[in-house]
């Protein structure tokens, strides 16, 4: 019998893989990605080439602690810092990693607090300290001025203009807040003195007397101990004497109810050497009116007189002057009738009351122990925004803001658009980061985003949003790339365009950790941890790929000049890419080849289309399981 010949129904059928998508590290995988890499890139998408060649290396850093880009190269080598491969004369810096921030032409590192200015080569710090040496003199600028000159050899040196210093040692009310020393801005500055807005004007006023006191004059009135100390400068006005009037005179004395000034009590006497009259000050009166030729002169009303010889018994002892005219002056005593006496009387004033008088302040000298210091705190992480250098302490849970276009000053409060600004959080956890972009500041933590919105410290505003932030350990991962902000989070690596972080590193399989990026061409270049393994991973925005070279470490990363910078594990300066002679050794593994039916489809081959230089090598390596 003749059978027809039957035809498979099985065909076989050519598919063909035209564009690689990347790194895929997921069990199930698209075809056009790759479940493992190394030393690859998609340079010539949409084909998987090697990456291009590193930069050879430039130098050799023995010590790096820190890197970065201002119109040329800053690092630090150890102590030293080299700036475009020069030594920068005079700075130091303490043997440590650095952060390094940019604020126009200026460097500031830290945590070292140091300030080199990259056009001047002027080196400064951002703290500065002065401790007293000799007496300082506190002063009142002008009369009831609120405005205190301070006064010291040297003292102007220190500072500048508009600074804002804190006093310590002071121990006067108008330099504390709360016991602690109080900050103050400097408003004028000489070599030998600084003004800044204090009001040391304490008083005391009402009835006050004033008497001799071993050479000094004592003045007694309620509560004066309390409102003077030892060394205040005072003046005394409105008393009836201007003798008793004195101005600039030191409190040499305090006690309960009185001070002592070193001004000698001028005491008045009258001897009698003219006929001197009595009669009462009016009828019925307790007073008596003393009555000769320039009598009144000699006194005031308020001065207390001891008086002696008086024929009228009444008037001998210790009186107040109640009234004084050019011949005349009214005493305590009685008499009932007018009488004269011709000699023997002698009247002396020991002392002096008012009732509206008032004694104040104009300066205080302190001689030892005070310390006026710019001092800014305590930073985890610091960057620039605006024109004001922002930061974050995880250990007093505050942001910070330097005054406008000054690194130095972190405490100027004045109520203006230029002032420092200080705010506390109350979200959990330590920071983790922080950087400028898309026109506001953003700190990080592990589980939230505070971000600083406003201008000027009357209208700043922070928000924070409970949303993935950047990993502990990971803060130099930060990295803007065509306006997009990428960073490794806890469980991932996130781009932020503003609104919300969105995870682009689901085909990346294992925990991101210790990352450090940079960009260049419009790539971002993450050298990290994964899963305890060193590698360097690129992602490219614009296909939205990523890709893995080598295991090169980046201890420090920056952009500059069209490169991206980088030291190696070796503390080589390098560049991520250039024309080092190196052989790069690459492999790509796919994913499993397989159909979509089970047990009637299978893959019967393989093709490639390499592109390879001279001398170059492929090999070929099948799973022995499937052999595929």
């Amino acid at each position: 019998m003749k059978l027809p010949f039957l035809q498979s129904g099985i065909r076989k059928r050519d598919r063909v893989v035209g564009e690689f998508r990347g790194l895929d590290e997921r069990l199930v995988i698209e075809e056009n990605c790759l479940s493992a890499m190394r030393n690859m890139s998609d340079r010539y998408y949409p084909a998987i080439a090697t990456r291009a060649p590193r930069g050879a290396p430039e130098r050799t850093i023995g010590r790096p602690n820190g890197l970065y880009y201002k119109n040329g190269l800053f690092y630090v080598n150890g102590t030293a810092c080299y700036y475009k491969d020069t030594l920068v004369s005079g700075l130091t810096v303490t043997d440590g990693k650095k952060q390094i921030v940019g604020m126009g032409a200026y460097l500031i590192i830290f945590p070292d607090k140091k300030i080199y200015n990259t056009h001047t080569g002027e080196v400064t710090s951002m703290d500065a300290s002065y401790s007293q040496s000799g007496t300082i003199t506190f002063a009142e600028l002008s009369t009831d001025s609120v405005f205190c000159k301070i006064s010291a050899t040297g003292i102007g040196n220190t500072f500048r203009k508009n600074d804002g210093v804190k006093f310590t040692g002071v121990g006067d009310d108008s330099f504390l807040v709360d016991g602690e020393g109080a900050t103050k801005v400097i408003t004028e500055i000489g070599t030998d003195y600084i003004v800044v807005t204090a009001s040391i004007q304490n008083a005391k006023s009402g009835e006050i007397t004033m008497l001799a006191s071993s050479g000094n004059t004592r003045i007694n009135a309620d509560g004066i101990g309390s409102t003077f100390k030892v060394n205040d400068h005072v003046k005394v006005i409105g008393l009836a004497d201007e003798a008793l009037n004195v101005t600039d005179k030191t409190v040499t004395a305090v006690g309960s109810g009185y001070i002592v000034i070193n001004q000698a009590f001028p005491s008045k006497t009258y001897t009698q050497s003219k006929t001197m009259s009595f009669s009462p000050y009016y009828s019925g009166s307790s007073m008596t009116r003393l009555a000769a030729d320039d009598l009144g002169t000699k006194f005031s009303a308020g001065d207390v007189v001891t008086v002696s010889g008086c024929s009228n018994s009444a008037l001998n002892g210790t009186k107040t002057v109640k009234q004084a005219g050019t011949n005349y002056i009214i005493l305590e005593g009685t008499t009932s009738q007018e009488s004269t006496q011709a000699s023997g009387i002698t009247i002396t004033r020991t002392q002096h009351t008012a009732e509206n008088a008032t004694v104040k302040r104009t300066s205080f000298t302190v001689a030892s122990g005070i310390t006026i210091s710019r001092n800014s705190q305590t930073f985890d992480f610091v960057c620039e925004h605006d024109n004001r250098l922002w930061a974050c302490s995880s250990a007093n849970h505050e942001i910070y803001a330097s005054k406008l276009g000054d690194p130095t000053n972190w405490n100027c409060y004045e109520g203006i658009s230029t002032d420092s600004y200080t705010v506390s959080v109350g979200s959990d956890g330590d920071f983790t980061g922080c950087c400028s972009h898309m026109g506001y500041v953003l700190f990080f933590k592990e589980r939230c985003i505070h971000m600083m919105y406003g201008s000027k410290p009357s209208n700043y505003q922070l928000n924070v949003k409970e949303m993935p932030g950047v990993r502990e350990g990971c803060g130099s991962s930060l990295c803007v790339v065509n306006e997009t902000l990428y960073y490794a989070g806890r469980d991932g690596i996130y781009s932020f365009d503003g609104a919300f972080p969105k995870k682009i590193s689901e085909g990346i399989l294992g925990a991101i950790t210790e990352a450090v990026s940079s960009q260049q061409d419009a790539l971002l270049y993450m050298s990290c941890l994964k899963d305890g393994a060193r590698t360097v991973l690129v992602y490219n925005p614009e296909y939205k790929t990523w890709h893995e070279e080598d295991d090169t470490e980046f201890q420090y990363a920056v952009y500059g000049g069209g490169k991206l910078w980088y030291i190696d594990a070796n503390d080589a300066l390098r560049t991520i890419t250039g024309s080092d002679p190196e052989k790069i050794h690459w492999f790509l593994e796919s994913g499993d080849l397989q159909e979509s039916s089970m047990e009637h489809k299978y893959i019967s081959g393989t093709k490639f289309n390499f592109q390879l230089d001279a001398g170059a090598e492929v090999k070929e390596d099948v799973d022995e399981k499937t052999g595929i």
